[in-house]
């Protein structure tokens, strides 16, 4: 039996294991944290730091794996990428080429050389630096770690003492103590996630993303995105630009972006499965299987059978419920007012469970279907709700 290396057992990465299950692999998992979601599916587990690179390659070299799959995290895919090139193994972008896209300092440098429409910005290895040159910017700024996800340490600043709390802040988040400053701009945020073959795209879905509660955590994805097929050809010519430059293979490449007067401004792109499982209503709305592919690409197994005329075709969202302050866990009441467009959920917490940090942590997500986007977007944003989660008082 094949045995592939898997770096996380998350919920985010329950697609990939049922992937992994029905390709017939051994799963050998690896993780910080014991008791995920996904652990009650593999056949090992080993316990280890996957953002460490040579220690996931020992494990690797001992466990005589055959393939090796990244996680829902840019430390993974790094990690995956560096042991796949030391041992031959799938289909993977260069090690280079993948801390080039996944580190938004490296990325942006790329783009501004190659006329990729995002907005310019400025790297920074050192607080000084940065806040002698903010001195001489015109507010409001975005202020980014280089190396981080999930909104970790992003902060728009509109006066130099917002500036000097937020460069600290992302100087902290940043594993490797680089920042990005760039300008704010102010418009509505989407999601482009498109499969690659030969380097042209053959796939796409496309998603609103709504970060209410955190406003640099996405809360609310709906599908399709708003206006998608007015930047539709030019987002597309961009990616199949990026891919002919760097040579990128088959899979998923995912970007966000920016949507003003009618132009897209990539603000982030990533070569990954994407978090609050984005794939469940991606399914959905394009009857493949995202991850099924993207397994497929990384472990070597070739995309011979990728469905044909792939379309975008109906209304569908996930809502992440929140807590609105931190606490254990009374309780999570679903409204009935969803029950109607409920397809499926998936817990994360459990009531007796303790929020930590109400704006970071999901407790769980809604799977939703509708009829419309008006429908969709009044009942999960007109009529906005953050009081699913009961607390004990």
């Amino acid at each position: 039996m094949r045995r592939v290396l898997l770096l996380c057992t998350s919920h985010n990465d329950l697609g990939l294991i049922k992937a992994l299950r029905k390709l017939g692999y051994y799963i050998i998992a690896t993780g910080n944290q014991e008791g995920l979601p996904g652990e009650r599916w593999v056949d090992e587990y080993v316990k280890a730091d996957y953002s460490d690179r040579d220690i996931i390659l020992e494990i690797a070299r001992a466990k005589k794996i055959d393939a090796i799959c990244p996680c829902c995290n840019d430390f993974g895919v790094y990690t995956a990428a560096y042991v796949a090139e030391k041992l031959g193994l799938g289909d993977f972008d260069s090690y280079e080429t993948t801390l080039l896209l996944h580190n938004k300092d490296k990325f942006k440098e790329f783009a501004q050389e190659h006329h990729i429409m995002t907005p310019p910005a400025r790297r920074y290895s050192d607080a000084q630096s940065a806040l002698a040159d903010i001195e001489k910017m015109q507010y409001p700024l975005i202020v980014k770690p280089t190396d981080a996800s999930a909104g970790n340490g992003v902060n728009k600043v509109n006066d130099y003492q917002e500036a000097v709390q937020a460069v600290d802040k992302a100087f902290e988040k940043s594993k490797m103590k680089k920042i990005v400053i760039e300008p704010f701009i102010e418009g509505t945020q989407h999601g482009f996630c498109t499969y690659l073959m030969d380097r042209k795209v053959v796939a796409c879905v496309t998603n609103n993303e709504y970060s209410i509660l955190n406003p640099y955590r996405v809360e609310i994805d709906t599908y399709p995105a708003d206006d998608w097929e007015s930047v539709y050809q030019n987002l597309i010519a961009q990616i199949e630009k990026i891919a002919e430059l760097l040579q990128l293979k088959d899979g998923i490449f995912h970007l966000q972006y920016i949507y003003k007067d009618g132009k897209a401004w990539i603000i982030e792109v990533m070569r990954r499965v994407l978090g609050n499982m984005y794939s469940v209503p991606a399914n959905m709305l394009t009857g493949i299987d995202w991850d099924y592919w993207e397994v497929r690409a990384r472990c070597g197994l070739g995309c011979e059978g990728f469905p044909q005329m792939v379309r975008q075709e109906g209304f569908y969202a996930y809502k992440a419920i929140m807590g609105d302050k931190n606490g254990e866990i009374k309780n999570i009441m679903i409204p009935e007012a969803y029950n109607k467009y409920i397809v499926s959920q998936f817990m994360v917490r459990k009531e007796g469970d303790i929020i930590r940090d109400y704006r970071k942590e999901p407790i769980g997500f809604l799977f939703m279907m509708f009829s419309s986007k008006e429908e969709m977007k009044r009942v999960l944003i007109d009529e906005y709700r953050c009081d699913l989660v009961k607390l004990i008082e």
